[in-house]
């Protein structure tokens, strides 16, 4: 996760005409993120894979109050429902996963889905700022407490295999996967959009059965169903809309 903080803050650098923002609101990007990463990475020590996915997509419940209170986004009873379709789907997917784990782990995995929610949220409010050094001084600064860390614990094994793994956590679930994050949210409601986010285990439901060869499980297809319903739900248009 170092690595991938380290030279993905790198790119954006230099995409980013070589600023570094350390204004407060850039900072409390760079801190929500890091601090959503490091909860999560711990979480996955003491939660199953399971509990981890429902855990984390609890990010769109979150994300709605958050918007209301930093940037006053009016409550949209469509995207509050279609968050909590999204999330009965993944709950509902998650019985197909192993389960056990310890309260410890499930309060880091919790905290970090607020976070994910709270950076999420400020990309919505710079959303009239250049996108790119906001995610330079993401990574750059949000590295310091992987780069100290790494220090003490250093588990770096050389090859090929290392590089590919670099590689696509760099340029694909780094640099692009911020971008258009980044992208969706200055262009969109916040409801609307994290919400989308659950089209992402509806999607790996429907490519791991393509990838195997096999049909998925009952209940995996009915929470896919329902995460895609979900987002349909969120992202519904109508000429007139009633708030919460």
């Amino acid at each position: 996760m170092t690595f991938r903080y380290v030279f993905t803050g790198i790119i954006f650098y230099f995409l980013g005409g070589r600023k570094i923002p350390l204004d407060r609101d850039a900072l409390l990007v760079a801190g929500f993120s890091s601090t959503s990463t490091l909860l999560w990475a711990v979480g996955l020590d003491y939660v199953s894979a399971g509990d981890s996915a429902v855990l984390s997509y609890t990010m769109p419940l979150f994300s709605i109050p958050i918007a209301f209170i930093v940037i006053r986004e009016k409550v949209l009873r469509r995207e509050l429902l279609g968050a909590l379709v999204g999330f009965s789907g993944v709950i509902v997917y998650s019985l197909t996963l192993n389960h056990g784990s310890q309260p410890l782990g499930a309060s880091f995995t919790l905290i970090g889905a607020v976070f994910w929610a709270a950076y999420s949220v400020y990309y919505r409010k710079l959303r009239n700022r250049d996108p790119m050094p906001i995610l330079t001084t993401q990574f750059l600064v949000g590295s310091i407490p992987g780069v100290v860390g790494s220090a003490f614990y250093p588990q770096i094994s050389p090859g090929i295999n290392l590089l590919i793994d670099l590689v696509y956590i760099v340029l694909f679930s780094g640099v692009v996967l911020f971008v258009l994050w980044n992208g969706l949210l200055r262009r969109g409601r916040v409801g609307r959009i994290t919400t989308m986010a659950f089209a992402v285990p509806a999607m790996t439901i429907l490519i791991d059965s393509i990838r195997t060869l096999t049909l998925p499980s009952f209940p995996a297809v009915i929470g896919g169903v329902m995460m895609f319903i979900g987002v349909f739900i969120a992202n519904w248009s109508r000429d007139s809309e009633k708030t919460a």
